[in-house]
């Protein structure tokens, strides 16, 4: 006997094995094996089982075991190599990110204990706790999309913050698991998925298990054998690799802030989008997709308009109050009027110090973290670049160091100018860092954090940081992105936006829409309880339109936004393919892309825009090129992007990147 294996590597095929006698009639396809391949041992997934092999059987290699865990069903296999098929990519890289509890937890199979998604701490202090009780506007939506769901369409719940979304997901999900179903609910942001885990564990206690990044392999491979298995229906929360889990009876998907651009996986293949990919999901399963946005994405808006999703409206806040009131400050006329203090308006430090007074809590977004955006020789000008990748590095006060946020670089920062050897350095710009410094000076008697990647690089102070501004011992929060998902609390009534154009400045047809929902989705962190919330937010480019759009709603008959979009058949209307190429050597890299061009072409695609570098054309000692392959979205692609798969695979992944449906 032997087996076809997909090994988790950028393999063109599967790979042949025989079988031991002692295991013959104990393999199937979907069994979960360990191999050696050029002397490494690798744990992968049967893909065939067959008599006779296509070429010398001397030649190959017996199979080491079986590991003992319950095999890769059907529908998940067919989940795989669909993944690998719509986003360019082998089925052993596919496999080796759609499991990492196999290919990773698995190198040891002993027998000690682990932490398990039921009984690990996080949970421990779960208590059990009634059904939301929805309003009148909860059970009418409940209803609808109970409605859609019979009709067998998936749907978009366009809720405004603070609206109730979550109460109706329980709701949902409660009665999935009555029908002994299983319920996966996703979530963009690991931080956020630690508030909503309080609340999913006091309505499910140990039916909830919990699977993310940041547990420990043991937890993962315990995750991997529940969900797998056919016991009592579970409720799993994760991140978007919560995806690839080996589902069992799937009752219903739930993906929260579906617009959120962390759905994305950028850093290696497959290079997938969670919320498309639920979607494909729920189609292998035949269970429905409940998508949840205040500010849902222009691709879910396209796809309710086209009749390929259902729509669901919440228009009211779940604990009633006033809309958030928004006051854009043209921070060019305020200067000029000698009325700003530092990055503040005074406008802003007012509102601050009202807050303060009425022992209420206010929210400064920065979307920059670091103290400086770089540092200046006053004498002869020097600014301190990245050695791999060429462009300024931002200065961290509290570590005295330089960094590079694209490569992460990072080294000492000099106090005198490594060039002239002269002038003191000077911080230029600002980030999160000088924020909360400058702050701490204006309101000394304030209780003043910060949020950022740089501040919360453990879950402990993550959950502390956020445990106090929920608890209200925090009167002052200053953040970055990390903050505007979805978070509620109670006490904050004002949130502040500082150098908002930053947000608008990306090199990115999608710049405009993404700025739109980042500022949307502060504003509902701010009133959402009987207490009026306000937003503020600071730009020396006030009449930019995507400021004159932030209080009006995002689903229109008329979005110039997304009229543009079709005018220049940017996605949703197109769909996109972004190769990068790479090389040490500039030419190099210019002369390839133009030979992948040629490739391009005969693949069949004609829209094709570049090569060109993009706007950081170094990046970790790389030269890069892009090209953008464009299609009408209305066709179908697929004839076309197998071919031209085939003919890139070749390409090592050191030179060539393949992004379907880029966000960046």
């Amino acid at each position: 006997m032997y087996v076809d294996v997909i090994i988790p590597l950028k393999f063109k095929d599967s790979v042949t094995y025989s079988v031991p006698q002692e295991l013959e009639g104990r393999i199937t396809p979907g069994s979960i094996v360990r191999v050696t391949l050029v002397g490494r041992l690798y744990t992968a997934v049967v893909l065939k089982v067959k008599d006779t092999p296509e070429f010398d059987a001397s030649k190959i290699k017996p199979i080491r075991e079986i590991v003992n865990f319950p095999p890769v069903t059907q529908d998940n296999m067919e989940f795989l190599r669909q993944v690998a098929s719509y986003y360019m990519c082998s089925l052993g890289e596919t496999f080796r990110f759609a499991a990492p509890s196999t290919v990773k937890a698995l190198k040891h199979t002993g027998t000690r204990k682990t932490d398990t998604g039921n009984s690990s701490t996080e949970l421990r202090e779960a208590v059990s706790a009634p059904m939301p009780i929805l309003s009148d506007e909860q059970k009418r939506a409940a209803d609808n999309i109970r409605a859609f769901f019979n009709t067998g369409r998936n749907v978009l719940l366009h809720g405004v913050t603070g609206s109730g979304k979550t109460e109706i997901y329980i709701t949902l999900a409660e009665e999935y698991l009555k029908r002994n179903l299983n319920v996966l609910y996703l979530v963009p942001e690991i931080a956020l998925s630690r508030q909503i885990q309080k609340r999913l564990a006091a309505h499910f206690g140990d039916s909830l298990i919990v699977y993310h990044s940041g547990q420990t392999a043991a937890h993962k491979r315990d995750v991997y054998g529940q969900t797998a298995c056919s016991g009592k229906p579970h409720i799993i929360l994760g991140l978007r690799s919560a995806l690839f889990l080996p589902f069992s009876r799937l009752g219903l998907i739930v993906v929260d802030e579906e617009h959120d651009n962390s759905y994305k996986q950028t850093d290696q293949a497959p290079r997938y989008h969670g919320r498309d990919t639920a979607l494909m999901l729920g189609r292998i399963h035949k269970c429905p997709v409940l998508l949840g946005s205040a500010t849902p994405s222009f691709e879910s808006i396209y796809n309710v308009r086209n009749g390929k999703l259902g729509l669901v409206l919440l228009s009211s806040r779940y604990y009633g109050g006033e809309d958030c009131t928004v006051t854009v400050v043209d921070m060019v006329r305020e200067r000029r009027k000698r009325a700003v203090k530092g990055p503040f308006s005074l406008i802003l430090l007012k509102a601050i110090a009202q807050r303060l007074e009425r022992h209420e809590q206010a929210l400064v977004f920065r979307s920059r973290r670091a103290y400086a955006t770089a540092l200046e020789c006053p004498e002869c000008g020097h600014i301190p670049k990245c050695p791999r990748c060429n462009i300024p590095m931002s200065y961290h006060k509290f570590n005295d160091s330089l960094s590079c946020h694209y490569c992460g670089h990072s080294e000492k920062a000099a106090s005198a100018c490594p060039v002239c050897g002269k002038g003191t350095m000077q911080a230029l710009g600002d980030g999160t860092e000088r924020i909360e410094e400058e702050l701490h000076g204006l309101f000394p008697d304030a209780r003043i954090e910060r949020f950022d990647s740089d501040t919360v690089r453990d879950k402990k102070e993550e959950a502390r940081i956020l445990k106090e501004f929920a608890d209200g011992d925090i009167d002052i929060l200053v953040g970055t992105q990390m903050i505007s998902k979805g978070f509620d609390f109670s006490r904050l009534t004002l949130t502040a936006v500082l150098k908002a154009e930053a947000v608008t400045q990306v090199f990115d047809f999608r710049a405009d829409e993404k700025a739109l929902q980042l500022l949307r989705q502060l504003m509902g962190r701010a009133g959402r309880r009987n207490v009026p919330g306000e937003m503020i937010v600071q730009t020396s480019q006030a009449g930019h339109p995507v400021f004159d759009m932030l209080l009006h709603p995002g689903l229109t008959d008329s979005n110039p936004m997304l009229e543009e979009r079709y005018e220049f058949g940017y996605p949703p209307f197109s769909r996109i393919i972004r190769l990068t190429v790479k090389s040490q050597d500039k030419d190099k890299a210019l002369q390839r892309a133009n030979e992948i061009k040629d490739i391009v072409r005969m693949a069949g695609f004609s829209d094709i825009t570049g090569p060109a570098a993009p706007p950081v054309e170094r990046s970790a000692g790389e030269f890069r090129q892009h090209l953008l392959i464009k299609t009408d979205r209305a066709k179908s692609w697929a004839r076309e992007k197998s071919r031209l798969y085939g003919s890139l695979r070749s390409i090592p992944a050191s030179e060539l990147t393949i992004d379907v449906d880029p966000v960046y």
